[in-house]
């Protein structure tokens, strides 16, 4: 796969609406110039060969305005022609590092400016980014993470001669965990819990000794807690997701595919199409209410 395509030949791009509140102009948006272009847009660009769209967003973001961003909920994509290619820019919030100094220009970018919403509206060259503006600004601005990761690829079961609890990832699975780091960096969680058994603690174990904490092993989020769901009704794992949920602080969960209805269902949320070893749902909330959700396979 070339870089920013996929394999149907769409250039994929990711960014993010880069905001900021003043006690004197309130919400401000972060809008860069393209002296190639000569046009005011929000900051975006291709995604590199192998990179997560999350992870783009937030290096496209540093390289264009100088800020570290932390992505909060998505925004709708934009799709449209470039040269003849369709071209897929994902977008999410995020709000603006106050400490950023400000960036040098280049012949890339020349002006980094933040201005108020009616203002940036107005600005913006493309109509597309108006309207992401305004739509955005519509709803909250700041969200929290709680986000639901199923484990991993792990040895297959008759590949391991120990007790289920200890089988451990397989060869890819490993390589996996450790490529979730990037994405999950992206989301500013720093908390971590875990199903008690090996492949979801080493599912995240990679992200929890770059952030240098402890993964929380949670026996309520593993497979042999199905085993008494019926007497112990509803499932013990519903009522911490449903703590989590009223909780400001962003998290990760790792659990396995069979626990994924119970705690879609206790968090109020669709399942999403498919929920492969690696995948996650990042659903973003605000005073207990969920906003929205974000579904990433690897």
């Amino acid at each position: 796969m070339t870089a920013g395509t996929t394999t149907g030949g769409i250039v994929l791009a990711a960014g993010a609406l880069v905001w900021r509140e003043t006690a004197d102009r309130g919400i401000e948006v972060c809008l860069v110039h393209r002296p190639k272009y000569d046009d005011w847009s929000l900051p975006k660009g291709k995604v590199a060969a192998g990179e997560h769209l999350l992870a783009c967003a937030v290096r496209e973001v540093k390289e264009e305005t100088g800020h570290d961003v932390v992505l909060g909920r998505p925004l709708p994509p934009q799709v449209y022609d470039v040269d003849g290619r369709p071209k897929r820019v994902s977008y999410w919030l995020a709000e603006a590092a106050p400490s950023a100094p400000p960036r040098a220009p280049d012949a890339e970018i020349d002006d980094v400016a933040f201005v108020a919403v009616p203002e940036a509206i107005s600005l913006l060259t493309h109509q597309r980014d108006a309207d992401l503006v305004a739509a955005a600004v519509g709803g909250p601005l700041r969200t929290t993470p709680l986000v639901l990761v199923r484990h991993t690829e792990a040895k297959r079961r008759h590949e391991w001669a120990g007790p289920d609890s200890d089988r451990p990832l397989s060869a890819r699975g490993a390589a996996d965990a450790v490529a979730l780091t990037a994405p999950f960096m992206t989301l500013g969680a720093r908390r971590i819990i875990a199903s008690d058994t090996v492949r979801c603690v080493d599912t995240v174990l990679p992200l929890a000794r770059q952030l240098r904490i402890e993964v929380e092993r949670e026996p309520r989020l593993s497979e042999a807690s199905l085993a008494d769901a019926e007497a112990q009704a509803p499932h013990p794992a519903v009522s911490l997701v449903r703590e989590l949920l009223r909780d400001d602080e962003g998290v990760i969960v790792c659990s396995h595919r069979p626990l994924f209805p119970i705690l879609f269902d206790a968090v109020g949320v669709d399942p999403p199409p498919a929920m492969s070893p690696g995948a996650f749902l990042v659903v973003h909330h605000r005073d207990g209410d969920v906003v929205a959700t974000d579904h990433h396979q690897l």
